[in-house]
Order: structure tokens, then sequence, then C-alpha cells
């Protein structure tokens, strides 16, 4: 069974310079396909791959060739969603996006994780990562994120035999409810998600931003060039990161404590949702969460509205 870990690693300036450099291959070399393919009209007749390109394009010798392979599947994938109706036509994958990523896979070792450093291909030296987990399994690939090129990640694909959980013989009925994301009237005690520290510091900052903002539009500054005010503004982008988060934490315990209590899930699909702490959107991620552990651990979510078992 596949399982993914995500942990944020810390890339040396050096290290930096060549995952931000693979960035641009890998999106260069997705884009120029998605082209090419445009102005064949997704004819064979020329094929273009990544090997080809390197013979035109000697910079991207110097990536790993695996990165470029995997953006060629990415692609192809695109389109066999875009023509099974599943998404939209493949589009230009952006330098000043957010976020940026490549993927690449684990052959003879060349992938691991050891005394919190993690090696990946065409790095001579490991970075720095913070593990704040076991990984077991064996690692079958690894993705490598930035955020705004500032924070980076990964993300560990592993194999790995999961154990099922003992057997309780219990079933119980999921509702939706706006102030505590679950209810039900049979349900096993959980804590609930307190966030008023994190949303005290946000509305304190938020307000020191807006303080900030009025000082700067007074002297005649632009935003993008108010120093205070930028700074200000990186640390509400932290707060709202770290509430986020701070959900999230709590719906993997949430979702785990109920595929250990109960065998058999029942979730009652919502017509109408008024939407409180918790959102629509809360509701779908935590569903998911549920679903992929009850698939892990051998239970079952049954959704009663589709009659149907996932």
């Amino acid at each position: 069974m596949l399982k993914a870990y995500k942990f944020r690693i810390y890339p040396t300036n050096e290290q930096k310079e060549f995952l931000i450099q693979t960035f641009g291959c890998v999106r260069f070399t997705y884009n120029t396909l998605l082209k090419h393919h445009q102005q064949s009209g997704g004819g064979k007749s020329k094929k273009l791959t990544p090997a080809s390109l390197k013979k035109e394009f000697l910079f991207l010798k110097v990536t790993d060739s695996l990165a470029l392979a995997n953006a060629q599947q990415n692609l192809k994938r695109a389109f066999q969603n875009y023509y099974q109706g599943r998404s939209g036509y493949p589009k230009l994958k952006l330098k000043k996006s957010v976020w940026q990523s490549y993927t690449t896979n684990n052959q003879k070792q060349t992938i691991w994780l050891k005394d919190d450093l993690l090696k990946v291909p065409k790095l001579k030296q490991p970075i720095a990562v913070h593990c704040h987990r076991p990984v077991t399994g064996q690692i079958k690939s690894a993705t490598i994120m930035a955020k705004n090129g500032q924070q980076f990640f990964v993300s560990l694909l592993c194999e790995e035999q999961i154990t099922p959980l003992p057997k309780t013989n219990v079933t119980t009925t999921l509702h939706f409810s706006p102030d505590q994301l679950v209810s039900g009237s049979d349900l096993v005690f959980f804590r609930t998600l307190c966030q008023k520290n994190v949303e005290n510091k946000l509305t304190k900052a938020k307000r020191k931003l807006e303080i900030k903002a009025k000082s700067a539009q007074q002297r005649g500054v632009k935003l993008s060039a108010a120093q205070n005010y930028q700074k200000q503004k990186v640390k509400v982008q932290q707060l709202y990161h770290h509430k986020q988060q701070q959900k999230k934490a709590w719906m993997d315990e949430l979702s785990l404590h109920l595929i250990k209590k109960y065998d058999f899930l029942y979730i009652k699909v919502p017509h109408n949702i008024q939407e409180g702490v918790f959102t629509l959107t809360d509701w779908q991620h935590f569903l998911v969460k549920l679903q992929y552990k009850a698939t892990w651990y051998d239970k079952k979510v049954i959704f009663a509205a589709a009659e149907k078992v996932i």
C-alpha cells in the first residue's frame, strides 16, 4: 500500500539554487511539450520527448532526468483527464506561481532518509529535513515543493504494509456540524478544536497591518515598497497558515480516532450546509482523510444518500 509523508526541508543556499533551477527545467519541459502538442494538433508525426529536448537545450542536462520524465507523464495524465471530462484543458505552468514542484523516482537507493537528512538525485550532499514522524516502508518517489521560493517541503511516497486495526463491530452515523465538524448521537468523545489563541493573535496582527497600511498611504508610499507593511503582511500570512495547519492536524487526529472506534461509518450527505467554524471545504477534506484511513485499516465508510461503500 502507498502512503505519503510530508516534511519541511531546509536546503543550503547552493541546494536552493539547484532546486529552483530544477523547477525551471521541469516547467520548461512541460510547457514546451504542451506547446508542441497544440501546434501539431496532438498528432504523433513528430514525437517530442525530454531526451530529444536535451539535445537542443543543453541546460536541461544538468538537472534530474527523472524529473523531466515525470513532467512528461504529468502532461500525459492532464490530457487523459481532459479527454475523459475530469478536468479542463492543460494550462502552461507559470514561473510566478506560489508553488513550484518536481517529482523524482527512487532508483537503486538514489533517494534515502536517515538521521534527519534527505538524499535526492543530482545533489552531492543530503538536505536537512525536519522529520517529525518515522517513515516506514520503501521510498518510491519524492516530490520537492517550494512556496514562493522560500519555504521548501518534500512529500515522500512510500510502499509499506499497514496492519489492519482490531475489529470493534460498532457502527455510527456521522453528520456535518458547523461548530464541531462532526456530530452523531453515539459518538465517542473527542476533544474539540480550540483556536482562540491563534485567532486572537491573528486579529491583533491584522489590526497592525491596517495601521501600517494607513501610515504608508499618509506618507505617499506604495504598499509594495513599504517595508514595515510587508513585514507585517508576512506575519499575518504565517498566522493564517498556522491556523490552517492546526485545523488540519486536528482533523487527522479525529479521523483516526473514529476509524479506531468504529468498523462502519455511515455518512449522512447534507443537502444544505450552514457554515460556521467549519466550512463545506473542511467537511470535504475531512471525508477524504476518513476514506483513505478506512482503506488502510480495513474499515468501511458508507455514504447514506449515495448508498455506496467507498
